[in-house]
């Protein structure tokens, strides 16, 4: 299996109850076995965590009911794929989230019960929320798209469309419609 973080020094940076030595040294131990990951450092506050993001950017009310257990960014399991996504390939995740270490090239597609994070180009099909999360997105450094699909609602981009230059999102805007936008942070 290819693992694109082996070796890669990481700090935690840990909210809540306060954690004793042996958890500490399990954790790192654990990140060290599993992942290759050297754990450089372990900050410990009292503090409480700040509440998840639970949506992208919106400025209305999505009427589809929405459990908020289930439908926080911490607590969802993510994919990373390591590599392009070709044409004739699908890619499925309808369990979390996508990360995607490439490109999704025309005729190849990409679905996820969460959000789809593409760090290429994507130029094939894109569809997050298969489950019916409403407040799923898709974000890609290059958005020209053949189809985008987020829940129920579906949009298809111009067949011209050219790279914009900027890294993009993709959302249920104001009026129940996919919007694509500059992409600066959630």
């Amino acid at each position: 299996m290819n693992r694109p973080l082996t070796g890669t020094s990481v700090q935690i940076d840990f909210k809540g109850p306060d954690l004793q030595e042996e958890e500490i040294a399990q954790l790192r131990s654990k990140l060290k076995e599993s992942y290759n990951l050297i754990v450089r450092g372990v900050i410990v506050s009292d503090e409480p965590a700040p509440q998840p993001i639970a949506a992208a950017p919106t400025t209305h009310i999505i009427s589809q009911a929405v459990n908020t257990q289930q439908d926080t960014r911490d607590s969802e399991l993510s994919r990373i794929v390591p590599y392009t996504i070709r044409s004739g390939q699908t890619e499925e995740f309808p369990q979390g989230s996508l990360v995607i270490y490439g490109d999704v090239n025309s005729g190849a597609e990409v679905r996820a019960g969460g959000d789809i994070v593409i760090l290429g180009a994507l130029r094939g099909n894109a569809h997050a929320g298969i489950n019916g999360r409403l407040s799923s997105v898709i974000i890609a450094m290059d958005l020209v798209p053949l189809q985008l699909q987020i829940g129920t609602y579906m949009n298809h981009l111009p067949i011209d469309q050219k790279s914009r230059g900027y890294p993009e999102i993709a959302r249920i805007g104001v009026k129940d419609v996919i919007i694509v936008e500059k992409f600066v942070k959630f």
